[in-house]
């Protein structure tokens, strides 16, 4: 029985190990089991002056020529693809440009972490962007002043 015991004990060390974000790096098995285990994530942070139900994000993979609608309405509609290209994530509030993050990923199943930050004062809009993963970007903060006259 305490053979078992160590077997198993081992093996959920290993496992922990293994999936640990650190070791999601290039082409390889424990990245392929991170995607199966974590897939793609979109976090979205904004402040309570922010209408959730006016953002859209849309995804767009410019060497395939794909788009596909991730957030609107409040709500996430699909998770982000797992695709190889040039791609980016495009935000929109009240249908109006807002900021993008962009990444050129070489290899498909890899676990992103994609983080949109929107916050909004005196009808000024804020946005911040980042990926964290194998293909990690981040993107340059970006101001709209005057959200009210758009």
């Amino acid at each position: 029985m305490s053979i078992l015991k160590n077997i198993l004990t081992i093996s959920v060390v290993a496992g922990i190990f293994v999936l640990h974000p650190s070791l999601n790096k290039g082409d390889n098995p424990i990245s392929y089991l991170q995607y199966l285990v974590y897939g793609n994530s979109l976090t979205l942070d904004v402040n309570s002056s922010i209408k959730k139900e006016a953002i859209k994000i849309l995804w767009v993979n410019q060497d395939a020529k794909q788009e596909l609608v991730v957030f609107e309405k409040g709500q996430i509609l699909n998770e982000v693809p797992s695709e190889i290209g040039n791609q980016k994530l495009l935000v929109y509030y009240f249908d109006s440009y807002i900021g993008e993050i962009q990444q050129e990923k070489t290899k498909k199943f890899q676990a992103h972490q994609y983080h949109i930050k929107l916050s909004s004062k005196n009808n000024t809009v804020f946005f911040n962007g980042e990926i964290e993963g194998p293909a990690s970007y981040k993107s340059p903060s970006v101001t709209i002043p005057n959200m009210a006259s758009l």
